[in-house]
């Protein structure tokens, strides 16, 4: 009788195991991933970016350490997006993600500009863009430097967060003739009203000889003033 009743007694046991696992509920809760540092972040064209990093946390399982992917390319201005993804044992899935914007500190200038120039006579004043370089921080490029149509390859830096310099170009082709564009100093320091700009760039236009219709001109200096518009 005594050996039966252990019996019973250990199937009963099974019994209280088998209901309890049978009533255990499946983790179906995902690890809930946490960002350190800014979202969105943005940092200068040029920079460097250091990795900020996340945590994660699940329910069941504590702790959980996220994996990085995505790039950012801090020698391309753009929008770039990093993930994190945090997977617990029971193979639940959580993610968390973040922008980061590389940006000129120049490009509050791009826009559209009145140039005025005294020295151009009736082609002055004139229209043109300026935009801002997706390479090179803190330079701005002209879509018609000194007036010249199609002239888009001369560029100025800001220097010191108050002017821009040009920056020296040679033997720029414009309508088959050569030019040679160098600076002339700062220029007068940048103001801005109404979140509208207002600078000179300062520089030396050389006409060089050659070509159909090309007569070389010595060095002269301009200065160009641009309104935003």
């Amino acid at each position: 009788m005594k050996k039966k009743i252990l019996s019973l007694s250990a199937i009963g046991i099974i019994a209280a195991v088998a209901v309890f696992t049978g009533c255990k509920k499946a983790d179906t809760t995902p690890p809930v991933v946490t960002l350190v540092g800014a979202n969105p972040l943005t940092i200068s064209l040029q920079g460097a970016y250091s990795e900020p990093g996340a945590t994660a946390t699940d329910d069941v399982d504590g702790a959980v350490t996220p994996v990085v992917t995505g790039t950012v390319n801090t020698d391309l201005t753009g929008t770039y997006t990093i993930t994190y993804k945090a997977t617990d044992k029971a193979g639940n899935v959580g993610t968390a993600t973040r922008s980061v914007t590389v940006v000129n500190d120049a490009a509050i200038y791009a826009g559209t500009y009145t140039v005025t120039d005294p020295a151009f006579g009736t082609a002055s004043p004139f229209t043109q863009t300026v935009a801002a370089s997706t390479t090179v921080n803190k330079q701005i490029v002209f879509s018609k430097f000194a007036n010249f149509t199609g002239n888009t390859t001369i560029t100025a830096v800001l220097t010191g967060g108050t002017y821009f310099v040009e920056i020296a170009a040679n033997n720029v082709s414009i309508n088959g003739c050569l030019f040679n564009f160098t600076p002339n100093g700062n220029g007068n320091t940048i103001s801005t009203t109404g979140g509208k700009s207002t600078f000179s760039i300062k520089y030396y236009e050389e006409d060089l000889a050659g070509g159909t219709g090309c007569t070389a001109v010595a060095a002269t200096a301009y200065e160009d003033t641009f309104v935003q518009q």
